[in-house]
């Protein structure tokens, strides 16, 4: 027998009601300027895929599997096209570190420092930090919406909270670094 599929209403208002975590969890995954576009692609791969949520299940932890799956392949696509001259030229001259998460600080009004650190933590930390601190989630829901166990979330949130002390206290900008030297 075959499952019921999920009807066009009932997936338009879980999309209107979950919209904004998902693109919570779409922008720990590849940053908030194709976040959007991740969100677009996880509502066009759930419409196709609808007959395979279980009705009376969660909706909200379905949807959320969605972008966090696209989202990893989106980084490992986009990290096997770097250009060959980019990945040489890094062996031969080090240069500072380019985030993998795209962030316009300035525009979102975030320092540089507090930018660079959410760069810097794994998506599934950012994500569990985003979505208890800009979504207001607590760590029960993100277990469920990421399918992670309650505490692994919440661990997780802690260490991104002090990777971002950490971050913010031992960041130095390059042109005090500049000014340093002679």
């Amino acid at each position: 027998m075959s499952n019921p599929l999920l009807g066009a209403d009932e997936f338009t208002d879980a999309f209107a009601r979950h919209g904004r975590t998902l693109w919570v969890i779409a922008s720990a995954w590849v940053g908030r300027a194709d976040a959007a576009d991740l969100v677009q692609e996880a509502a066009r791969v759930a419409w196709e895929r609808r007959q395979q949520f279980a009705v009376g299940s969660d909706v909200r932890a379905w949807l959320a599997q969605i972008p966090r799956h696209l989202g990893a392949n989106w980084r490992r696509r986009n990290r096997r096209e770097l250009p060959t001259s980019v990945a040489v030229h890094s062996l031969v001259a080090p240069q500072p570190a380019v985030p993998l998460w795209p962030f316009d600080a300035e525009r979102h009004g975030l320092s540089e420092e507090l930018a660079r650190g959410l760069a810097s933590l794994p998506e599934i930390a950012r994500a569990c930090l985003l979505l208890q601190v800009v979504m207001g989630h607590t760590f029960a829901e993100i277990a469920v919406i990421l399918d992670i166990p309650e505490n692994t979330a919440s661990s997780h949130a802690r260490r991104a909270r002090l990777a971002l002390r950490e971050a913010m206290t031992t960041y130095v900008p390059v042109e005090a670094e500049a000014r340093k030297t002679p």
